[in-house]
């Protein structure tokens, strides 16, 4: 009895698993990206990275862990006190501590660097965030998009799909001839390939969104961004590539090499050793304590220190240089999108307002003539499909104009440009 009891619940918890996913809700814009930056592993790494630098930081700026030295000397190896520890005068057990003292100039320089290097990180952390941002908009307003392609897509075959019902019955009835259902079936065969194609545009728009995501999301809600205009005017877009996350990244990167040729320019500074030891020898001898210093002498500085200090500093010019060169590269790139919108936008206008009205116009008139036996089968078809690749021309429009938005939209991270 037990048995059938745990076995009926937990057939009725996995239908009800099995029922809640089939019935899951549809994503909203701020669901999709927000989904897309916790699961993003790359995100997860940038943030650990810079969490290890920082804590790499404060760590160097501590002097080095003290040593503990200890063992025997001289021990005699020759003569009658061969390898004896308490005939000779000078073998002593040796025990003693040594600190290494570090500058203090170069330890904080050596904390900058570390500090430059975690601001690196996160400035290129805003720009992987960036990038996820644009292809999880432009995955979720592709999806959004080409549903509306297949639902009209589905329309306009369920239309034809009517009409060869009543050709059908023309033909039976003797009214019309046997060919022209031939027609409707060829032409029927290739709107559902048209619409076979937008149902693919959905799959893998869903795809995409699930290599984001982790998630299956099946379908959208909630109202598309305003996509039929730019975010912002040419000079603004412009003005804001000083903010671009891989400008950002860039100038980082200016800091950290600066920060290195800063720390180079001290790595000539000595390092000193300072130990303290006690001696302790056989009986009748007396022990011994002593103090031990040791300096780095920088003998070879101009063909050591001053030659890597003088490569930091190159490095640092190159790193300025390319920073110049990262923010002329993006300026064009804004430029380009700019262009590939205003082209889509205008492609996607003309289709809606003036192609579209005349394709359905033009259908209009050819069912009309058709009804009153003015018009012959063949043309209304042939308008029907017309009708067809329109819409579909238009909803591509659209897309790429959706596409190039979001990739203007989040040129910078949601968080930063807000």
């Amino acid at each position: 009895m037990k048995t059938a009891t745990l076995s009926t619940w937990l057939g009725g918890v996995m239908l009800g698993l099995i029922s809640a996913a089939g019935q899951a809700a549809p994503w909203t814009l701020d669901q999709t990206l927000a989904e897309a930056q916790r699961y993003s592993a790359a995100l997860s790494a940038s943030r650990n990275e810079a969490r290890a630098l920082d804590a790499m930081a404060d760590s160097a700026t501590q002097l080095p862990d003290p040593k503990l030295k200890f063992g025997i000397e001289n021990v005699p190896v020759q003569g009658s006190n061969d390898r004896r520890f308490t005939r000779e005068g000078m073998t002593m057990q040796r025990v003693g501590i040594m600190q290494s003292y570090v500058s203090h100039e170069k330890r904080e320089r050596k904390a900058q660097t570390l500090q430059a290097q975690a601001r690196g990180v996160l400035a290129k952390a805003d720009a992987v965030r960036a990038a996820l941002q644009r292809d999880t908009a432009q995955a979720w307003l592709e999806l959004a998009l080409a549903q509306q392609g297949l639902n009209m897509a589905d329309r306009l075959v369920d239309e034809t799909v009517r009409q060869m019902n009543v050709q059908k019955a023309s033909v039976g009835a003797g009214s019309a001839s046997p060919d022209s259902v031939l027609a409707l079936r060829m032409t029927l065969s290739a709107m559902r390939d048209k619409a076979t194609l937008a149902g693919r545009d959905v799959q893998l728009a869903q795809s995409r969104l699930l290599q984001l995501t982790g998630q299956q999301v099946e379908d959208v809600q909630g109202p598309l961004p305003r996509y039929q205009r730019l975010p912002a005017d040419v000079i603004q877009l412009e003005e804001a590539i000083a903010h671009h996350p891989e400008v950002e990244a860039a100038q980082r990167e200016a800091e950290t090499a600066k920060a290195r040729s800063a720390q180079s320019a001290v790595a000539a500074i000595p390092d000193v050793d300072v130990e303290v030891f006690y001696a302790h020898r056989a009986e009748g001898y007396d022990d011994m304590a002593g103090v031990m210093f040791t300096v780095d002498l920088p003998l070879f500085q101009s063909r050591r220190q001053d030659k890597d200090y003088a490569a930091e500093v190159s490095r640092s010019l190159q790193a300025v240089d390319e920073l110049t060169l990262i923010k002329r590269e993006h300026i064009a790139q804004v430029q380009s999108l700019v262009a590939q919108y205003q082209a889509a936008q205008t492609l996607w206008q003309r289709q809606r307002e003036e192609v579209l009205p005349l394709q359905h116009q033009r259908l209009a008139v050819l069912n009309a003539q058709y009804r009153s036996g003015q018009s012959a089968l063949p043309a209304l078809l042939e308008a029907r499909r017309s009708v067809l690749d329109s819409e579909l021309a238009a909803n591509q429009a659209e897309r790429e104009m959706a596409r190039t938005w979001a990739a203007i939209q989040w040129l910078i991270p949601q968080e930063l440009a807000q």
